[in-house]
């Protein structure tokens, strides 16, 4: 691979700049493993640390319904605790900012709704007063067991009691999406048209995906990109 050094190692550069000097490694090939495989997606258009727990969350409402949780105890390691779990803000969102990170929320819209999608960061469904006793029922902690996990592993656990007194339990090592637990075609699929079908519409959204299918028959990338224009 070449290309322009001066980026790199000329005067302001980034070895300059920012990191020093500096050899790059073998990029992968001839037998070596590349990085991309140890890529990992998010499988829910959600905070990365909170993949995880709406996999688990999403797994005890096929057994509990939203309005029998009395109580839901989420642990989870230090980072995603700190990240989207320990502020009183969380438990109340005014913000799409604060919603996308705030661990409460996505748990019970995605209780409530059975799906995180774009549409979950909107104010209407953000603000809407119906969450809230739901999500004052949600306590989040952190867990050194599991904080001694990371970032090896992306581990989290629920609990669930309900207003009759069962208790349910469930637990997550690697979210779907993660290198350890890769996403199917299927699901790649099924994630591209939940983020493109609201704005491109269903087959504008499905023409783009079986384009891109084929990305290495593509010869002219203007084409590619005229499949992603829409109006408003």
């Amino acid at each position: 691979m070449t290309g322009p050094a001066a980026a790199f190692e000329g005067r302001h550069g980034l070895s300059e700049q920012v990191t020093g000097a500096f050899e790059l490694g073998a990029l992968g090939g001839g037998g070596r493993p590349f990085a991309i495989e140890r890529t990992n997606f998010k499988f829910f258009a959600a905070e990365y640390h909170a993949q995880a727990p709406l996999a688990v969350a999403l797994a005890l409402r096929d057994k509990v319904r939203a309005e029998e949780i009395e109580a839901l105890e989420v642990q989870i390691y230090a980072m995603a605790h700190s990240e989207i779990g320990s502020e009183p803000a969380k438990w109340d969102p005014q913000t799409r900012e604060t919603a996308d990170h705030s661990l409460p929320y996505m748990l019970a819209v995605a209780l409530v709704d059975g799906r995180i999608t774009p549409a979950s960061f909107e104010p209407k469904r953000y603000l809407d007063p119906a969450l809230r006793p739901l999500m004052n029922r949600i306590r989040v902690t952190e867990s050194g067991e599991l904080t001694r996990r990371f970032p090896r592993e992306l581990p989290s656990q629920i609990d669930v009691t309900t207003r009759s007194g069962r208790r349910y339990t469930e637990r997550a090592e690697y979210p779907k999406g993660h290198a350890d637990n890769p996403m199917t075609d299927a699901d790649v699929e099924a994630k591209f048209s939940d983020l493109s079908e609201d704005v491109l519409g269903r087959a504008q959204a499905a023409g783009a995906l079986e384009t891109l299918w084929r990305l290495d028959e593509v010869t002219k990338m203007g084409a590619v990109v005229d499949l992603f224009t829409f109006k408003r």
